[in-house]
């Protein structure tokens, strides 16, 4: 059975761990939950065992769920998809269809997806988004409407666009066929599913 010395460094390992892969500084992460670069160090080195709240003010820092910091095994550092397996993350919601096209890495800055236009006749329907981090769109088949605050671009196959996601934007299918389009969001800090904003 593992000794409360050992429980200390192994979630130390884990802290300092998920802090370099998000490219914090101690300081930075001080800074961040209000808890002294002294204290995080100790944790980080395995000579403090940080109480449930401060492990939880640390989670939320780094974005991560609690159970990460006891977890025996290292992060995964990369993700192979063979004929990725689409998983449908959104349906409706001003989208006929959001699809992942990977998953699985547990710090994850990007989310790939295949998107499918709702059609231009539902424009009244459908909201203008904005939200936090970036985003590219790399139109596969058809033919969208691009949005991008007082801006519309008529987006053909094999074109591309990139953005910051705090511009107001939105995509319309021009299509008789549906239009689709790989998305990549960028999201720094962040693990979360980044289209939540559409719930």
């Amino acid at each position: 059975m593992e000794n409360k010395q050992d429980l200390a460094k192994r979630i130390g390992q884990r802290v300092k761990e998920i802090r370099k892969d998000y490219e914090l500084s101690l300081k930075k992460l001080a800074a961040n939950t209000g808890l002294s670069i002294s204290l995080i160090s100790r944790v980080e080195n395995g000579l403090a065992m940080p109480s449930i709240p401060t492990l939880q003010t640390i989670a939320k820092s780094l974005k991560v769920g609690i159970e990460h910091f006891f977890k025996t095994d290292s992060p995964k550092q990369f993700i192979i998809s063979p004929q990725a397996k689409l998983r449908t993350i959104v349906s409706g919601k001003g989208y006929k269809n959001i699809e992942l096209l990977i998953e699985g890495m547990e710090i994850a800055f990007m989310e790939p997806t295949i998107v499918t236009n709702e059609d231009k006749d539902q424009e009244n329907d459908i909201k203008i988004m904005a939200h936090d981090g970036q985003e590219f769109m790399y139109v596969l088949e058809g033919k969208i409407e691009l949005t991008l605050g007082e801006n519309k671009y008529i987006m053909k196959k094999g074109d591309a666009a990139y953005w910051n996601a705090h511009i107001p934007h939105r995509g319309l299918s021009l299509s008789k066929k549906p239009a689709r389009s790989l998305n990549v969001s960028f999201s720094p800090g962040k693990r979360v599913n980044s289209w939540e904003f559409l719930d």
